[in-house]
């Protein structure tokens, strides 16, 4: 008779595909990442003047408006480099979860929200917006959960 603990998962992966699964879903935040953040450099005034009407960040825009696309740039390099792009992961995890509660948060308390994403995403509705945030939110937990040390 078999047992829990002995059972082998239904669906085996290779070392090799998983890697090459990471690796594209790495490279789907660098491409989001560096996207947005050229996009806040880009319009740096109009994103802080956004920033400035939000209630949770007011007087914190100036500071914010550079330290977003920053860090969307770090952890772009992170994500980069295989010694740090479980890191990486870990903090894409983070960021997209941080804002999409932040969105959440936003839409909740009744605030005119305004986005300064660029292209494509800022077409998107804000409920559309915020799955397309969980999508990611999955992307880096599977990414993170099938990341093997090389």
């Amino acid at each position: 008779m078999e047992t829990t603990l002995n059972k082998q998962p239904r669906i085996l992966i290779s070392d090799k595909t998983k890697k090459i699964i990471v690796d594209v879903i790495a490279y789907l935040f660098i491409a989001l990442f560096i996207y947005t953040a050229a996009s806040k450099i880009m319009t740096y005034r109009e994103f802080e003047t956004v920033l400035h009407r939000s209630v949770l960040i007011g007087n914190y825009s100036s500071i914010i408006a550079w330290l977003i696309p920053t860090v969307e740039i770090i952890i772009s390099t992170l994500l980069l480099i295989p010694l740090t792009k479980r890191i990486g992961l870990i903090a894409s995890l983070g960021l997209m979860t941080v804002f999409t509660l932040y969105l959440i948060y936003m839409i909740n308390s009744g605030s005119k929200l305004s986005c300064t994403c660029g292209g494509f995403v800022s077409s998107l509705s804000w409920k559309a917006h915020i799955w397309f945030n969980i999508s990611f939110i999955i992307l880096a937990l599977i990414g993170i959960n099938l990341y093997k040390k090389e």
